[in-house]
């Protein structure tokens, strides 16, 4: 949006500018998270987030499906949150290392 206070700057999609406008790039799930909007927002494959596809596929039927804005909202937050949650825990990181494993294996 032209004008508004944040926005892509530079290379930065959104989220990315709020994070390092606010100091919050030294949270990794954070980190995480601005890697995964930044592939679905900006579509350069930058980071290769391999949870991009997914997430994408969810707001896009929370879209649909949303008769308000509000209810698209509160539907976003809790995939976010939930997401974050993961995130911050290392389950994700667990889970990409044995995804790996297994393909090294075969």
């Amino acid at each position: 949006m032209q004008g508004a206070e944040f926005g892509h700057r530079g290379e930065d999609c959104t989220f990315e500018t709020l994070m390092k406008q606010f100091g919050l790039a030294r949270d990794i799930a954070l980190r995480a998270i601005a890697e995964i909007v930044h592939d679905i927002d900006l579509k350069d494959g930058k980071f290769g987030r391999p949870e991009a596809a997914g997430i994408k596929a969810l707001l896009a039927g929370l879209a649909e499906g949303a008769r308000d804005d509000r209810r698209l909202l509160r539907g976003a937050e809790a995939v976010f949150d939930g997401l974050y949650a993961n995130l911050a825990s290392g389950r994700a990181l667990d889970m990409r290392n044995r995804g790996n494993a297994t393909r090294r294996r075969k």
